[in-house]
């Protein structure tokens, strides 16, 4: 087999792109890596000075039951996916292998629908190990970088 082409990849290929298609730059990734830290540095500081108050946004790891249809789909195809941790899933994605190009995406896009939504908590409603960002594997998160999009108005 074939190892197939990143998630970035596929969304700059030519047949994407020539549609006029939203292109993925190495600028907009490392863009993105710095809105997740500055997201996660202003919750870490909200939470340290406004313990029982901060505005949060979690994501829920997903259930057993609701990786079922993944984890089903992946036996069938002979893939080994690894669901131990949020990491580990996305390491496993990475080395989803197949001879059809469309594969990888359509295995990502069969692992996002088995995932919770993100929702925005109050810090003291809720015991630190419930913070956890599945979707991002990040400890503590906030939109600080993208309030108007996220905040009601």
């Amino acid at each position: 087999m074939s190892r197939l082409p990143s998630m970035v990849s596929i969304i700059n290929s030519d047949i994407l792109s020539s549609k006029g298609m939203y292109q993925i730059r190495e600028a907009n990734q490392m863009t993105e890596e710095f809105m997740l830290a500055a997201n996660v540095a202003v919750a870490e500081k909200i939470l340290k000075h406004f313990p029982l108050v901060s505005l949060l946004r979690r994501h829920p790891s997903p259930t057993k039951e609701m990786l079922e249809p993944l984890l089903r789909t992946a036996t069938a195809v002979s893939l080994d996916l690894d669901v131990s941790s949020s990491k580990a899933l996305a390491d496993s994605l990475d080395r989803a292998v197949s001879d059809d190009p469309y594969f990888n995406k359509l295995i990502r896009i069969l692992a996002t629908r088995c995932m919770t939504q993100a929702v925005y908590f109050c810090s003291g409603d809720l015991s630190p190990s419930e913070f956890y960002h599945y979707g991002l594997a990040a400890p503590l998160y906030t939109h600080f970088t993208s309030p108007i999009r996220r905040y009601a108005g």
